[in-house]
Parts: C-alpha cells; structure tokens; sequence
C-alpha cells in the first residue's frame, strides 16, 4: 500500500502550489504541481481513499523565501 504526503509550499487566491511525496520519496523532480484549490481538495480525498488513510496534507515548514508562480 502506498504513502502519500501532500506538502503546500504556496496558496494563492485560486492556486494551491505543492510537492508530492510517494512512499517517503519526491515525486515530482521537475518543480512544484500546481492545482486549483478544488481539483487539489479532489486528489487528497482520492489518495486517502485509495490508500485507506495513509494520505497527509501538511503546509511546509520552509517555504522557499522568493517564489513567484
């Protein structure tokens, strides 16, 4: 069964700006995912059915000091 983390880096008004973490490892090497709020509401409710709770959603501690999206 897989682990997933949902770490927000950023929130905007409409966006929300985050890394993934699948089983403990980065999964998204290119740079951070970017959703609206609700599509990323929509795959925390889907990975933490599909893993049957082994799903976090956590703000990270050290956003990046300089972000622009």
């Amino acid at each position: 069964m897989n682990e997933y983390r949902l770490i927000i880096v950023r929130e905007t008004p409409h966006h929300v700006y985050f890394n993934l973490f699948v089983n403990g490892s980065l999964s998204n090497m290119q740079g951070f995912l970017c959703l609206e709020k609700d599509a990323f509401d929509r795959l925390f409710k889907d990975l933490f059915r599909a893993s049957k709770g082994k799903c976090i959603r956590a703000y990270c501690q050290n956003p990046p000091t300089e972000f622009f999206p």
